[in-house]
């Protein structure tokens, strides 16, 4: 008789076993009955923990019949099962004169409770502390790299780290910054001041959290990753065949770049920085087809093997030119750009890749050509929504022309979730575009998880910060600690194209649904072009998503600024500033009417006899104001306290 294989349901007892499966099997007709069955049968591993799986397995020759605790079976098999108790199998085989039996047990053991395991790996740098709150006391806001390492750099050290925030002190004086050990701040380009230290990775730095202490008093951590680092430095007195050493640079950004990614073949193997020294000569088309002067066809790997590009420190390191579309421009990941002057003739940045750091650079676009749209001076864009941005810390200035409205400042527009924009100066020297940061996804789903906080802006034709396709319900979107003052010009060209301090709409309309957090913002003089009934401090364009407002400034001129743009549609919110326009809105549950007192017409801090001190709620607040000071109970209103 032929093999086969006999899939058969089994049920032992106390066992909850699946399906048996037979190994050939001999016909009945073929066993010998002259001698005794002989017999096999082992449980495997034959002591288990509950809920684990064993394995009962047999083999018999010259029998007829075999049954396993009652229940036939075939001459051999195999069954994978997971007992609930202990258990004895029992075996008999027969055939026409002998019987023989055999016994296998599995003993289970209860389970012993244990600790699950994290659901998530544990990140890569432990979490930020909280520091101290006393008033006054160092705050860290952002960092420009947060990758690196303690060697390979330009004197036996490793990358220079430079650190933003507030309240550091004129000098370091007896102050120091640690991550693990203290960084050096003793090399010739360090330097120490209130809102910015320039210090250095040395041998003593491990992955951790960096902290400043001025006179005792420890700032909030900030995450940095220590790991090997690739250094390479391009110097105008650099040659192209050199190494890329400190000593030895090389002379073209592009140089650099093919040395670590195998002239453009893989991203690099270990974290990388280039350092552009100041001098260094980065204003033509590099010829990779991009149209422009840095061209990031690749770039980093992992968020801790990352590739910067960044500005040495000890003076201006320029990119770009206006005779070049694109200052930098590419669709690497895993970059950081940082502390760089940046021009282009359309965009200082176009960027259509994520998990991007920009980082403290000077960006400006002062000669669109005509009639250009679409676009922006820095935009951000890309095929992959789990991708992440950081944009910190950048003045966009001197920007803009005769262009289209749909030319913008800063610009993110189809997949760009998961976004942090904060720290940043728009606006300066205003030359002539629509809105200063700009969310809309002109292909896919609408955006959500966007942060935007602690900005300065001032100027542009159209809304200061335009949330034109979002959906809260998928994830935060928020706006807090935000300075916007002399938002959506009079002399706007473009006609009614949206004119508010802060918008909210739904592409298309009723698309999304959720709220967007609106809080601590200071709302000055915004909607002077009232063409159209389109402006005002806040608006909800088309329904949809909805807007709370928390502790929000809205100051205008007269009563042709509106606090609220004319048929917003789910507006809600408690505890806000109204004045200039007359009557507060009726849905606010604790408003204020009175003047803030601010300290000037140019500065929106508040006088010590301001209403708006001490009058916020605690229901929505950021944890400090935009200067980095912890806030009170109660808060203040604005983005000050």
């Amino acid at each position: 008789m032929k093999n086969i294989t006999i899939l058969i349901a089994c049920l032992l007892a106390g066992t909850q076993l699946g399906c048996t499966q037979s190994l050939s099997p001999q016909s009945a007709a073929q066993q010998s009955t002259s001698t005794a069955p002989t017999v096999i049968i082992t449980t495997s591993p034959s002591t288990v923990t509950a809920g684990q799986s064993i394995q009962l397995k047999w083999a018999v020759t010259n029998a007829t019949s075999v049954t396993i605790n009652g229940e036939k079976k075939a001459l051999t098999g195999l069954t994978l099962g997971i007992p609930t108790k202990s258990t004895s199998f029992t075996l008999v085989a027969s055939n026409a004169t002998k019987t023989v039996t055999a016994v296998a047990t599995v003993t289970v053991k209860a389970a012993t409770q244990t600790t699950p395991p994290p659901t998530t790996p544990p990140p890569t740098t432990p979490p930020p502390t909280t520091g101290s709150t006393t008033s006054g006391a160092p705050h860290i806001h952002y960092t420009d790299i947060n990758v690196g390492s303690g060697t390979g750099g330009d004197d036996g050290n490793g990358a220079y780290v430079r650190i933003f925030g507030d309240h550091f002190g004129a000098s370091q004086g007896s102050s120091t910054v640690k991550l693990g050990g203290n960084l050096v701040t003793n090399c010739s380009l360090c330097s120490w001041s209130d809102t910015t230290i320039i210090a250095q990775l040395g041998s003593a730095a491990t992955t951790g959290s960096l902290q400043v202490t001025v006179d005792g008093l420890p700032s909030n951590g900030y995450p940095f990753t220590v790991t090997p680092t690739t250094i390479v430095f391009v110097s105008a007195k650099g040659l192209d065949t050199n190494s890329g050493t400190f000593t030895s640079p090389f002379k073209t950004w592009r140089a650099a770049f093919n040395s670590l990614t195998s002239k453009d073949n893989s991203s690099p193997a270990q974290n990388a920085i280039i350092y552009l020294e100041p001098g260094v000569a980065v204003n033509v088309d590099d010829g990779r087809g991009y149209n422009a002067t840095v061209s990031t066809d690749l770039g980093g790997s992992s968020p801790t093997k990352q590739l910067a590009i960044v500005g040495y420190p000890g003076g201006t390191v320029n990119v770009g030119s206006t005779s070049v579309a694109n200052g930098i421009h590419g669709w690497g990941k895993y970059l950081t750009i940082a502390n760089l002057t940046i021009i282009g003739g359309n965009s200082a940045i176009d960027d259509e890749a994520g998990n991007v750091r920009i980082i403290n650079n000077s960006l400006s676009c002062p000669a669109p050509p005509s009639g250009l749209g679409g676009t922006a001076c820095v935009l951000g864009e890309t095929g992959a929504p789990t991708d992440t941005w950081v944009f910190q810390g950048n003045n966009v200035n001197n920007t803009g022309g005769n262009v289209d409205k749909t030319y913008h400042a800063v610009y993110f527009s189809s997949n760009v979730n998961h976004a942090d924009v904060g720290w940043n100066n728009i606006g300066q020297n205003f030359k002539g575009y629509c809105r200063s940061i700009m969310f809309h996804a002109t292909t896919g789903a609408n955006l959500y998880d966007l942060h935007v906080h602690d900005n300065v802006i001032t100027g542009g034709y159209c809304d200061g910060i335009g949330f034109a396709s979002v959906d809260p319900s998928k994830g935060v979107v928020e706006a807090y600690n935000n300075v916007l003052s002399h938002i959506a010009l009079a002399s706007n060209p473009y006609g009614v194209a949206n004119e508010v301090g802060i918008a909210v709409n739904s592409d298309p309309a009723g698309s999304s649904s959720g709220a967007v957090q609106v809080y601590n913002n200071t709302v000055v003089d915004a909607g002077q072009y009232a063409t159209g009934h389109q402006n005002g401090c806040f608006g909800v364009v088309t329904a949809g998503a909805g807007l709370v407002l928390t502790n929000n400034i809205c100051s205008q001129t007269s009563s042709a600024e509106p606090y609220i743009e004319s048929g917003s549609e789910n507006v809600s919110g408690t505890n806000n500033l109204w004045f200039g326009a007359g009557t507060s809105p009726s849905w606010d549950a604790r408003p204020v009417s009175t003047n803030p007192a601010f300290v000037s017409t140019t500065n929106f801090d508040l006088q010590s006899n301001s209403p708006a001190l001490k009058a916020g709620s605690t229901s929505k607040l950021s944890a400090t104001d935009v200067l980095g000071d912890v806030r009170p109970d109660p808060p203040a209103i604005g983005a000050y306290e």
